[in-house]
C-alpha cells in the first residue's frame, strides 16, 4: 500500500477507475472478476433477467433481508415466518418451509432441477 503524507487535506480516491470517482461499472466489473465468487461464475452466465441474478447471488451469499437478517439489523418485528409461524431464515424460506417443500416438487417436474439439500447447493453451487 502506497501512502503519501502532506500537509494537503485528505480526499477520498476510487481505486478502480482511472478519474477516482466511484461509478456501479467499476463495482461490477471487479465483483465479477474477483476471486470471491469463483464457484458461483455460472449464476452470472444463465439467461434469466438480471434481477434474478442479483437475487440469487444474494441468496447464496446469505443477505437477502429475512426476519432473520433484519433482527440483526436492529428490526423488531415477528421473527416468523408468514407460511408456517417457524423462524424465518434462509434455509427455512427455501428448503424447510412446508410451502418450499411444495413448491421443490412441481420446479423439479417443470424444469428438471433437482431439489437442494442444502442453501449452499441451492442454486447449483
Amino acid at each position: 500500500m502506497e501512502v503519501q503524507l502532506s500537509q494537503q487535506p485528505d480526499k477520498l480516491r476510487w481505486k478502480l477507475t482511472r478519474s477516482g470517482v466511484f461509478t456501479v461499472k467499476s463495482m461490477y466489473v471487479d465483483v465479477i472478476n474477483s476471486s470471491s465468487i469463483p464457484s458461483f461464475k455460472h449464476v452470472w452466465a444463465v439467461k434469466v433477467p438480471l434481477k434474478i441474478k442479483v437475487f440469487m447471488w444474494f441468496v447464496h451469499k446469505q443477505v437477502i433481508l429475512t426476519k432473520e437478517n433484519l433482527t440483526k439489523r436492529n428490526w423488531t418485528g415477528p421473527t416468523r415466518c408468514s407460511f408456517c409461524d417457524r423462524d424465518e431464515t434462509i434455509k427455512h424460506l427455501f428448503l424447510d418451509c412446508p410451502l418450499a417443500k411444495i413448491l421443490w416438487p412441481t420446479v423439479h417436474i417443470a424444469f428438471n432441477i433437482t431439489p437442494p439439500s442444502s442453501v449452499n447447493t441451492l442454486f447449483g453451487t
